[in-house]
């Protein structure tokens, strides 16, 4: 896309806040950037150590019994963290989003913490796809989407959402 998304605005609002005020009232806030955003922000170590490595970031700022995981480029997807909390509640070690095509969205889950700190320690964090975690618990709770978790990944995907507004690259 050539921008960051997370200060990407549609319709006069930064993805990332669009995310965060979605987050249920009381779940505590860490956003994995490398830039700060004004919000609670970790950066990945190693930089640019891909999804893997800003979830574990992020969990080390986060101490909670269940943790979700979601992604600013699907700005919606909080929508979908209570249906995925119940699931975990009830002894999952992970509830994630199947899409309507079978995908599942490791980027829009919730996780046991202690399930979540195993699948780091067995998959490792550097260069590692965010599915291969789910390959590392036993118990994964798959919830059908509702579309809220469908992601935008280029210019056209997001200007399907309202006005768009790409950040200064300077």
């Amino acid at each position: 896309m050539g921008a960051d998304k997370a200060q990407v605005k549609v319709n006069g609002t930064r993805l990332v806040d669009a995310v965060c005020s979605l987050i249920p009232d009381g779940v505590p806030r860490i956003v994995v950037s490398p830039r700060p955003l004004g919000v609670p922000t970790v950066s990945e170590d190693p930089p640019f150590g891909g999804p893997v490595a800003g979830i574990a970031a992020g969990l080390s700022r986060i101490d909670a019994p269940f943790v979700a995981v979601v992604s600013v480029d699907a700005p919606r997807s909080p929508e979908l963290i209570p249906l995925l909390a119940q699931r975990v509640r009830d002894g999952a070690d992970v509830a994630v989003i199947e899409a309507v095509d079978g995908y599942l969205q490791p980027l829009c889950a919730v996780w046991n913490r202690t399930s979540l700190v195993a699948a780091l320690d067995a998959a490792g964090t550097r260069d590692i796809p965010a599915k291969r975690l789910l390959d590392a618990v036993k118990s994964v709770a798959r919830v059908q989407g509702t579309g809220a978790e469908r992601d935008y990944d280029t210019r056209e995907e997001l200007h399907t959402l309202g006005n768009v507004e790409f950040p200064s690259t300077e």
